[in-house]
């Protein structure tokens, strides 16, 4: 049906008009689905019409402004895949541009071409693929790299290769294994495996790298440690190792300050909330700031009770290193006062009505409750006279001092390595771990001191004192003390500055 148009003055002779005939003419569209009963365009045919119109003359212009552009969509350079199709495509490209294109000059043409299809090309060719693989649990090191690919035989000379400087065997479960593939030459489509790199801890690790006879190589890479100073202040509210965990500072450091303590407090009778503790210590990280291990405490100061004890490690000219008052004398006694660390005594020395006997008896030393396998001090320098299982007592160390002073330690549950009858230890040296051998109703040490071959409450004995420094060796320890005391301040002055190391020493422990 032809269209015929009712109101001439609302709808000009135009080339929309002319272009409305010719759909009239061809094609079967009837003249209300084009114009209204006013003679005018229905809105749903001139927003499309509108489009295409705009479309057309954006493409147009584009096309005129940049001919080298048209003749890209022409032969659609971007669908490129491989190296064949640039080629030719180039070709075909560089033949296009041989035409006279006006206000372009045809060498700059053709130099944007080149450069556009070199980029193309680039971008298709396989680069370098790196991969961090977590060991899991049960994983081994060959297993790993089957998993993402390598072949059996592969792995087994990677393997092979690593263990000039490390046993597979010791893999364990979160370690991190980083693995590089490169493309093969002369394949666009193939990768072989190349290199890896396996820390064993923060300062060492082993690299491996594929040789030209497509073997393998190992090399130790190696970090030198750095030795950091930290400071922190831990005031106790509940507990003194909850309070030292959260001012930040690690677990052994706390261990080593307390230990050096035990001289002259109980830790089980004498901290009370509010008692604090400060530290300085020594820390060893990587370069990159990375923990590494806990190093030697510098300064440790105790208050208790209102009663201030600092005390400073200070080397002396004959080369012994000990802890000193600030007055320069030694904290070193005879005996420490307690010989395990974190336990809670659950009996004293005296009378007592016996747990497993059910009847009253002297109990003739003091019991430390804690939990299997605590380690146990050597309360003094001495000599082994017994190490193992002695009647009711179970595995049983025995220590001889001086020509009258001895100690004991009951219900153990294994002896430290090298611990028989005459070994040689010293102050502080582990010599067992808490256990429940013999007549016991749970895990707990039983500590008895022995003067002239009898069992004596511990509190009742008088400890010699430690070396007393003098003279020009005096001068130098008090020098140390003030540089130590400055440091200590500009450490601790507005900032927490051991909070991170509690994490990291768990994290490797």
């Amino acid at each position: 049906m032809k269209i015929k148009l009712m109101r001439p003055d609302l709808f000009p002779e135009t080339a929309l008009k002319k272009t409305l005939r010719w759909c009239g003419c061809y094609l079967s569209v009837r003249h209300r689905y084009i114009l209204t009963k006013k003679n005018r365009l229905r809105l749903r045919v001139a927003l499309p019409s509108a489009g295409i119109f705009v479309s057309v003359v954006l493409l147009s212009f584009s096309a005129f402004t940049s001919p080298s552009r048209a003749i890209y969509l022409h032969n659609d350079v971007i669908a490129f895949t491989n190296k064949n199709d640039i080629d030719l495509n180039l070709a075909v490209t560089q033949k296009n541009l041989k035409h006279d294109i006006p206000g372009q000059d045809q060498n700059d043409r053709l130099r944007e071409t080149e450069r556009f299809a070199s980029a193309i090309a680039q971008e298709t060719a396989l680069l370098p693929r790196e991969e961090t693989l977590q060991v899991g649990k049960g994983d081994t090191l060959a297993g790993v790299l089957q998993k993402i690919g390598v072949s059996a035989g592969e792995a087994y000379k990677a393997v092979l290769a690593m263990e000039k400087y490390y046993d597979p065997r010791k893999i364990r479960p979160g370690q991190e294994i980083q693995v590089r593939f490169d493309p093969v030459e002369d394949d666009d489509h193939s990768y072989q495996f190349s290199q890896m790199k396996l820390e064993i801890d923060p300062l060492t690790a082993v690299s491996l790298n594929r040789t030209a006879e497509n073997g393998f190589e190992s090399t130790l890479l190696e970090k030198e440690a750095v030795t950091q100073t930290y400071a922190a202040r831990a005031v106790i509210d509940v507990s003194l190792y909850g309070a030292t965990y959260q001012a930040g500072i690690p677990a052994s450091v706390a261990a080593q300050a307390l230990r050096v303590f035990s001289w002259d407090v109980d830790f089980q009778r004498d901290i009370r909330k509010g008692d604090a503790l400060e530290v300085m210590y020594e820390q060893l990280e990587t370069p990159e700031g990375v923990y590494v291990k806990s190093g030697d405490v510098i300064y440790a100061r105790l208050i208790v009770n209102g009663q201030d004890m600092p005390i400073y490690r200070f080397e002396t000219a004959d080369g012994d290193t000990d802890f000193y008052t600030d007055k320069g004398a030694s904290i070193r006694k005879a005996l420490l006062q307690t010989p395990i660390d974190g336990a809670r005594i659950s009996s004293g020395f005296g009378m007592r009505q016996h747990p497993v006997m059910g009847y009253s008896k002297m109990h003739k030393g003091i019991d430390f409750a804690a939990a299997r396998g605590t380690p146990i001090y050597a309360a003094g320098d001495g000599t082994v006279e017994k190490a193992g299982p002695y009647s009711s007592f179970g595995n049983y160390v025995r220590i001889r001092h001086n020509a009258g002073l001895k100690t004991a330690y009951a219900h153990l549950n294994g002896f430290a390595k090298g611990m028989s009858a005459g070994s040689r230890v010293k102050q502080g040296q582990v010599i067992g771990y808490v256990g429940t051998t013999g007549r016991s109703t749970g895990p707990h040490l039983h500590y008895e001191v022995l003067q002239d071959n009898r069992q004596v409450n511990p509190k009742s004995i008088k400890m010699q004192q430690g070396k007393v420094l003098a003279g020009k060796e005096l001068e130098n320890f008090k020098s140390r003390v003030a540089e130590v005391n400055r440091r200590y301040t500009a450490l601790t002055k507005g900032t927490k500055v051991a909070s991170r190391q509690v994490e990291r020493e768990s994290a490797l422990r």
